[in-house]
């Protein structure tokens, strides 16, 4: 059973409002920065309602210049939270994206801080 259905990610750019709108379906999703590294993972069940969130809190930042966009991948049907969170922790570790403090899934744990010598 897929987690994702078929395909390539689907961008969208909210400045210039160039690509597809995330639907209000669920998905995983990733936010890239102005140079087009990825700065976000995330999984949720209204991609639309988690874009506007991440736009208000400026992890994916809007603007006359601004070239952040938002891709993401529509749920398989069959999928279940549990094996898109699964899958959503694999690729937070596999990317290590900057903005995640968590190695993903509801109830989440904080990632923990490297201890530095004095």
């Amino acid at each position: 059973m897929a987690v994702y259905k078929r395909g390539r990610p689907v961008k969208y750019n909210p400045t210039t409002k160039s690509g597809k709108k995330p639907p209000k379906e669920p998905g995983e999703y990733r936010i890239r920065d102005d140079s087009g590294k990825i700065i976000y993972i995330g999984e949720t069940n209204n991609l639309d309602r988690r874009m506007h969130e991440h736009i208000r809190s400026g992890k994916l930042k809007t603007g006359e210049e601004s070239k952040s966009t938002i891709e993401y991948q529509l749920a398989d049907k069959r999928s279940t939270s549990v094996t898109r969170r699964l899958h959503e922790r694999m690729k937070i570790k596999q990317h290590d994206p900057a903005l995640n403090k968590s190695g993903g899934g509801e109830g989440r744990s904080a990632k923990k801080k490297k201890k530095t010598s004095a």
